[in-house]
């Protein structure tokens, strides 16, 4: 069974979105046909592509982390103008251009169904493993579809039984975004050192697992503190707050705006 998880996403990475939150008509999606169909999938379907047309969501992205084995991970969070959160994704990417894609949906922020993308970027041909998971009220699988996508010819998504070791995944994979959104457990953070690249100064915080670098303004305070004397924060955790960047060029970064001690 899922346990629910709560995440608990810290209000200091709020970011609103000032988007028009007029009602707009939902648009036309090709209904994916899914072999055999159980009752009460059209009510999933349905507020999927209800919760994809909404235009008010509030967009929490984690920060950006890399393994210390090479592979990255992310995470976003959508929530509605009550703070209810509706849509979440984790990526992961490792060395070798191997992507999964996790995005769940929530109702009343409880798991209501995840879909999982398996794809390899560095083909030549469109070809990917794409699977679907529904749950009841109380988190308990109840359906399971997969089908496999080749140069971008569709097919229907066949029926499969729930798996014990996939739906122990799903789970993980909840637990792991909660931590990423709180910077909390494997993901919290503690100053690691400097680095330059791109003609631009990054600070690290990570841990013996995890590392995140962020472009910094060397007027910081505590900035110059770690620059002055890094052996006194080395037992320190910090909550970091951050902005995504990018440049007109393409270049993607995050830049610390600001930084607490815990």
């Amino acid at each position: 069974m899922i346990q629910k998880v709560l995440l608990f996403l810290l209000p200091l990475l709020i970011f609103s979105c000032k988007e028009d939150q007029k009602d707009t008509e939902q648009p036309k999606e090709t209904r994916l046909i899914f072999k055999p169909e159980f009752d009460g999938l059209d009510a999933f379907m349905n507020y999927r592509q209800k919760v994809e047309a909404r235009k008010d969501l509030k967009r929490l992205p984690s920060l950006s982390f890399t393994h210390k084995t090479g592979y990255s991970l992310q995470s976003e969070a959508f929530l509605d103008p009550k703070g209810e959160i509706l849509k979440a994704t984790l990526d992961q990417i490792d060395t070798n251009g191997h992507k999964l894609t996790y995005t769940f949906y929530f109702l009343k922020e409880v798991l209501s169904m995840a879909q999982v993308i398996d794809e390899q970027l560095r083909l030549s041909n469109l070809q990917y493993k794409e699977t679907f998971y529904f749950y009841n009220a109380n988190q308990s699988p109840i359906a399971c579809y997969t089908r496999k996508v080749v140069n971008g010819k569709q097919s229907p998504y066949l029926s499969k039984a729930p798996d014990s070791k996939e739906n122990q995944t799903i789970e993980d994979c909840l637990q792991m975004l909660s931590n990423m959104q709180n910077q909390t457990a494997q993901f919290s953070l503690s100053f690691q050192g400097f680095d330059e690249a791109f003609n631009k100064k990054f600070v690290q915080f990570g841990n013996d697992y995890y590392s995140t670098n962020l472009a910094y303004a060397p007027t910081d305070p505590m900035i110059i503190g770690f620059e002055k004397n890094p052996e006194a924060f080395k037992n320190q955790t910090f909550t970091i707050q951050f902005q995504d960047v990018q440049e007109a060029s393409g270049l993607q970064y995050q830049v610390l705006t600001d930084i607490q001690a815990n």
